[in-house]
């Protein structure tokens, strides 16, 4: 009876820390040709992560139309990208590709502005633009799984993610490490935990401090019913990052199962005054009802927390 209890529970709480996509932003054209101090600074101000300025720049270099316009085109639209102005984007990247058509950024930062806008068919035909024009570039290949994955088609996802990974063996510790963490998630999606939890674990090999990895690897282990080593992930997390609420109530249900019935009360309570600190009406409530039930099956006395 606990055993189909918490597991009920930790299919909700497993679900409380959100995955986040990093759809790896291209970057600036270099050309060997003269460039403009608009362009050049604009660059600067990119490389700087001050998005408005850059604009300001690049939109100097079209009006003047200078010789880097194209190129000017799409860096603006990779700025418009980072502060989340996607169809000022979108226009931008077809402008460039009106004056160039084998602009592989803008194709890059067109398909990015199209997930965004969850114009998912032309996203993925921007990207297959970019592969037909260089086949090796991973950064297509890793983003049409991103967008296969929206689209729940998680076996294609997984195509296009070990794809990713064949056609460049150079790709920096960061790219790799996103890779295997999202296909690990679509490892998850299709409840083949086994593999899940090898990507997960090629994530830590590359980034020990990943906790994310650690909490979606502890939920994996508690699928295939080996608590021991999901208590250890979840003890991890909550190492690196003790705020994380989802984790002493995933560490607490996988303690019950293993009749830790003092580690579960502990957590749980922790969990409990986390909540009330957040004010998360919706999580300190169905955590009170998951101590409830516990306290049926094990007949333990449970004292509400103080503030």
């Amino acid at each position: 009876m606990m055993n189909n209890l918490v597991k009920n529970f930790f299919n909700f709480f497993v679900l409380i820390v959100a995955v986040l996509f990093c759809l790896g932003f291209s970057s600036p054209n270099s050309e060997n040709e003269s460039i403009s101090p608009n362009f050049s600074q604009g660059v600067y101000y990119l490389t700087q992560q001050n998005y408005q300025e850059a604009i300001l720049k690049f939109t100097q270099v079209i009006n003047n139309k200078n010789q880097k316009i194209a190129s000017a085109y799409s860096n603006r639209c990779l700025a418009y990208l980072q502060i989340n102005n996607n169809q000022a984007a979108k226009r931008d990247c077809e402008q460039a590709l009106e004056m160039n058509s084998n602009n592989i950024e803008a194709y890059l930062n067109k398909g990015l502005a199209d997930y965004q806008l969850e114009n998912y068919t032309q996203s993925l035909a921007a990207y297959q633009e970019v592969i037909k024009r260089h086949k090796n570039d991973y950064r297509a290949y890793y983003n049409q799984g991103l967008v296969y994955f929206k689209l729940e088609n998680y076996q294609q996802a997984l195509e296009n993610y070990q794809q990713a990974l064949e056609t460049n063996q150079d790709h920096s510790l960061k790219d790799k490490t996103f890779i295997y963490y999202d296909r690990a998630l679509a490892y998850l999606k299709l409840e083949n935990f086994t593999q899940a939890i090898a990507n997960f674990t090629h994530v830590l090999i590359l980034n020990p401090n990943n906790e994310q990895a650690y909490y979606r690897r502890g939920y994996a282990y508690q699928k295939l019913g080996n608590y021991q080593a999901a208590f250890k992930d979840f003890t991890e997390v909550i190492a690196l990052n003790p705020q994380l609420t989802g984790a002493y109530i995933n560490r607490g249900i996988v303690a019950g199962i293993l009749g830790l019935q003092d580690i579960a009360w502990q957590n749980f309570k922790i969990a409990l005054h986390q909540f009330q600190q957040q004010n998360n009406t919706i999580g300190y409530n169905k955590t009170l009802n998951l101590i409830r039930k516990f306290k049926q099956i094990t007949s333990d006395i449970y004292q509400t927390p103080i503030g």
